[in-house]
């Protein structure tokens, strides 16, 4: 069953050649990113600023609240989130205060941000973790109720919407943010965007925004062999190879706290315009492979499964409540070439080079408890039925020996 020079991409999408040099050739006609049609689809009347990362793009957001309200420093954020959360809010000088999160949609719980509150608060990071919405209908009111500023952190989550009302995620705070970063929703392997509906809050970023270093043109046309070469080796009989270089920090969660402060690649800007169609498409088969998923692994009470299966996530999450079992697993999905299965190994104030800068010692138990049983399943479009068909004959094999 092993499957040698085999090793399939947890996330991400293929950049076709033929969009690569189509924009080699001719660019776009619409002006850049910001003003796509295809792009006004997804965010609506929201304002928009295009950057080089959704790293920056948050910093961008918390830079412009901080002018806003200059008497507030903390920023309230999950305990369990990716760590270029936490960069973002230490690069914009002020303080990430942690909460803890509920193991249903993986946000805060209500009673537990509640705590969480004091007069020093600034902004509260709502993060929609594989694409599924965080409670913020219920959290929307509880920033209102204290004067606080609603920030959403769609990087995983770049075109889903609240089931019930086709709201985008995004789209529903004082502002929120994408990234097309590799192994995003919409990859592009640059790039990040703000959104916000509010005109002064446009107006203040725009002011930051048009004072940051805009690319040159040498660094624009570097970008297609690099994107070229990221397409090449997103083969999952290539993928392998980038895996076995350490400065590629393939797998790996850590916490880097400085990066790029710059506007957008216009190249990649363009290239995300063009991947914007298929954007429904790569939607709609994401949510058949993890309602398959859903389906078809087995029902055991050891697994918990998503609360919304038919849903179009990044990546499917799979608690497994015995850390035995669910180590067995991973290291037998990566035997038959699935990669990638573990997310982030522990929460914010345990992670290295973090945890010193945090000096927080409390026990985050839903944070450590998600760290300790979860795992993710591809569901992106590279995903074949072979593939599916070995993720489920590895749970119903590490289950029928651990008995």
């Amino acid at each position: 069953m092993t499957r040698f020079f085999y090793s399939l991409p947890p996330a991400g999408n293929k950049i076709p050649l033929s969009l690569l040099f189509k924009v080699m050739i001719g660019g776009s006609r619409n002006g850049g990113l910001e003003k796509s049609t295809a792009l006004k689809k997804i965010i609506g009347n929201a304002f928009s600023l295009y950057l080089s990362s959704g790293r920056a793009a948050l910093w961008l957001i918390l830079k412009t609240l901080f002018e806003l309200n200059p008497k507030k420093r903390k920023v309230i954020i999950p305990a369990y989130t990716c760590p270029a959360v936490a960069s973002a809010v230490l690069k914009a000088g002020l303080q990430p205060v942690l909460c803890d999160v509920n193991l249903d949609d993986f946000g805060y719980s209500a009673d537990d941000l509640e705590r969480t509150f004091d007069e020093g608060v600034l902004a509260v990071i709502v993060v929609h973790l594989f694409g599924l919405p965080a409670n913020i209908d219920q959290i929307t009111p509880i920033c209102r109720q204290h004067d606080v500023y609603l920030i959403e952190d769609a990087a995983q989550a770049f075109g889903n919407e609240l089931p019930l009302t086709g709201t985008k995620l995004g789209t529903i705070g004082d502002a929120g943010f994408f990234s097309f970063g590799r192994g995003k929703p919409l990859s592009a392997i640059h790039g990040g965007l703000v959104v916000t509906i509010s005109e002064k809050i446009y107006k203040k970023a725009l002011e930051i925004y048009e004072n940051l270093y805009s690319p040159s043109s040498s660094e624009n046309i570097k970008y297609f062999p690099y994107a070229g070469f990221y397409d090449l080796l997103s083969s999952p009989y290539l993928y392998w190879m980038p895996q076995k270089i350490p400065s590629m920090h393939l797998g790996e969660t850590i916490f880097e706290p400085d990066f790029p402060l710059t506007k957008g690649l216009k190249t990649s800007g363009h290239i995300i315009e063009g991947l914007l169609d298929s954007l429904e498409r790569g939607k709609k088969g994401r949510m058949v492979r993890s309602q398959w998923y859903n389906n078809e692994l087995p029902d055991t009470p050891i697994f918990k499964k998503p609360s919304r299966p038919e849903y179009p996530f990044h990546r499917y999450p799979l608690l497994i409540k015995d850390r035995v079992v669910r180590d067995k697993i991973m290291k037998e999905l990566k035997s038959v070439g699935i990669s990638g299965a573990l997310f982030y190994p522990c929460p914010l104030n345990e992670l290295p080079g973090l945890c010193d800068i945090l000096q927080d010692s409390q026990v985050y138990t839903k944070a450590k408890q998600l760290s300790h049983s979860l795992i993710t399943l591809p569901v992106h479009e590279g995903v074949t039925s072979r593939d599916m068909h070995n993720i489920k004959s590895v749970t119903e094999s590490v289950l029928s020996s651990m008995v």
